[in-house]
C-alpha cells in the first residue's frame, strides 16, 4: 500500500494546529512527520502532545523528528532523523518500534539498512522551495534506492498530488509531502 506522509513546518501556517486537522480531514495522511527543527525540548514536547491529542480521532501516526527524549517521555514509538544524527544516536534505536533516517545515496542507503532501520526518506526528487539552490536527484535517483532497498523507501521533495503518479512508478512505498498538503504552492 502506497503511503503519504506529511511534513510538517508551522512557518507556513496562521494557525497551525488547524492546518492539521485539515490535512487529516482533507488529505489523510498515513503518517505526520513532525519536523520543527527550531523548537526547543519543552516547545517540542507541548507541539507534540498537542498533536497526539488530535490524532485521537484518526488513524494517522505521529514521527517524532530527531527528538528521541521527547518521543521516550510520550511513548510515541516513531522515530526519524537524518543520517548525521542517525549516526550519533544509533545506540537508542532499538527503544523504538519505527525508526526512519533521511537518505541521499545509496551508500547511506546501505549503510542505515545495517543497522535494521525501517524506512528511507530519500531526496530531494524535484525541485522544491526548500532547497531551491540544490539540483534535484530525480526519479531515476529513487528508482536506484528502491532497487536497491531492502526496506519502505519513501519519495521527498517537491511532491505533490500532480506527480504523485510519477513516484508511484518507482516502486516508491510513499510520498512526503509539505506544502501542497496545505493546499500551498
Amino acid at each position: 500500500m502506497f503511503e503519504l506522509i506529511y511534513v510538517t513546518n508551522r512557518h507556513l501556517s496562521d494557525d497551525f494546529l488547524d492546518d492539521v486537522k485539515f490535512v487529516l480531514e482533507t488529505k489523510k495522511p498515513d503518517f505526520i512527520l513532525l519536523r520543527e527543527k527550531d523548537l526547543d525540548d519543552v516547545l517540542y514536547k507541548k507541539l507534540s502532545k498537542e498533536i497526539l491529542d488530535i490524532l485521537k480521532k484518526y488513524k494517522t501516526k505521529l514521527i517524532v523528528h530527531t527528538n528521541f527524549k521527547v518521543a521516550l517521555d510520550l511513548n510515541i514509538q516513531n522515530i526519524h532523523f537524518s543520517f548525521y544524527d542517525f549516526k550519533k544516536n544509533i545506540d537508542i534505536i532499538d527503544k523504538f518500534k519505527k525508526v526512519g533516517v533521511s537518505i541521499h545515496s545509496i551508500d547511506e542507503l546501505l549503510e542505515v539498512q545495517k543497522y535494521g532501520v525501517d524506512y528511507v526518506i530519500a531526496g530531494h526528487i524535484f525541485d522544491t522551495k526548500s532547497h531551491k539552490d540544490e539540483k534535484p536527484r530525480g526519479t531515476q535517483f529513487l528508482e536506484e534506492i528502491c532497487q536497491n532497498s531492502k526496506i519502505k523507501v519513501y519519495a521527498i521533495g517537491g511532491i505533490n498530488f500532480e506527480n504523485l503518479d510519477i513516484i508511484m512508478q518507482t516502486k516508491a512505498n510513499g510520498a512526503c509531502m509539505m506544502r501542497c498538503m496545505l493546499d500551498i504552492s
